[in-house]
């Protein structure tokens, strides 16, 4: 699925294909992961009481697979900007669901400097989440950006697909994939 989604010349829907395969298998591992770190055994409530956060808009990849696995988590909202030349996240948009679960996941298919997730924990713990009971699911992520995470959360709540080799000049991920919200959404 890697391989489909990282080839320059996938089409739209070929990189969808591969995405929408991918995230199902994600929320699999995510949701035994919270139930491994809550002590509970598979299939017991690892996956109740979560409230879901995919950070706009490559996250909207996700989150019909967590949806689908977790259909009564509610949904919220944050919407992060990074300034391509700075490469620092801005918050732009935010809604979260006024009764706190005793977890959240935050969605976000990359993490590269862990700016944008960074800022999404901040946001959750203000909004009454302790760190120990935020999770974050992606795709890809360059080694910086799992260790400035796991700073902030444990490492044993970041799930991901793949840890690539870094960043380049630009802070993006290499080798990556490219920006998936343009891929994923065909602009």
């Amino acid at each position: 699925m890697l391989s489909a989604m990282r080839d320059r010349s996938a089409s739209t829907a070929k990189f969808r294909r591969a995405s929408d395969a991918l995230a199902p298998l994600l929320c699999e591992d995510t949701i035994e992961a919270m139930g491994e770190a809550m002590g509970e055994a598979a299939g017991d409530s690892a996956a109740d009481d979560v409230t879901l956060v995919p950070v706009l808009r490559a996250a909207l990849a996700l989150l019909p697979a967590f949806t689908t696995a977790l259909p009564s988590a509610p949904v919220g909202f944050l919407g992060v900007a990074r300034d391509e030349e700075t490469a620092l996240p801005s918050l732009y948009y935010e809604n979260l669901p006024e009764e706190p679960t005793r977890r959240a996941l935050i969605l976000d298919p990359m993490l590269g400097t862990a700016g944008s997730s960074r800022l999404a924990v901040e946001r959750l713990i203000v909004a009454g989440f302790a760190p120990e009971n935020i999770y974050f699911t992606g795709v890809l992520a360059a080694p910086v950006g799992v260790e400035r995470l796991s700073a902030v959360i444990p490492r044993r709540n970041i799930t991901l697909a793949a840890i690539d080799d870094g960043l380049d000049t630009q802070n993006f991920i290499v080798p990556g994939l490219g920006d998936y919200g343009d891929r994923y959404f065909g602009t």
